[in-house]
């Protein structure tokens, strides 16, 4: 597909959702449950995908695992404060 492509015409469905051409998503690699940013520059609606990163949850058991785990022990301290010269 070229970089500029004449206009295809969609229209814009009763909830607000509207069908990208099959065209348009092969050349773009877009697929079905891509996320899209969606912003307005100069009048136009422009459609970029997104990066989506997951994030996990945790439960305050588990971050009280992670505490625990990164925790110094008396040792560890001693030996840090030599190093660093406290």
């Amino acid at each position: 597909m070229p970089k500029t492509k004449p206009p295809t015409v969609v229209q814009v469905s009763p909830r607000g959702g509207l069908t990208l051409p099959a065209e348009i998503r092969r050349a773009l690699g877009v697929h079905a449950g891509d996320t899209l940013v969606v912003s307005v520059e100069d009048g136009r609606i422009l459609l970029q995908p997104a990066a989506v990163v997951p994030v996990e949850r945790y439960s305050d058991e588990r971050i009280r695992e992670f505490a625990a785990g990164a925790a110094m022990t008396e040792k560890e301290i001693a030996k840090a404060r030599r190093k660093w010269g406290t």
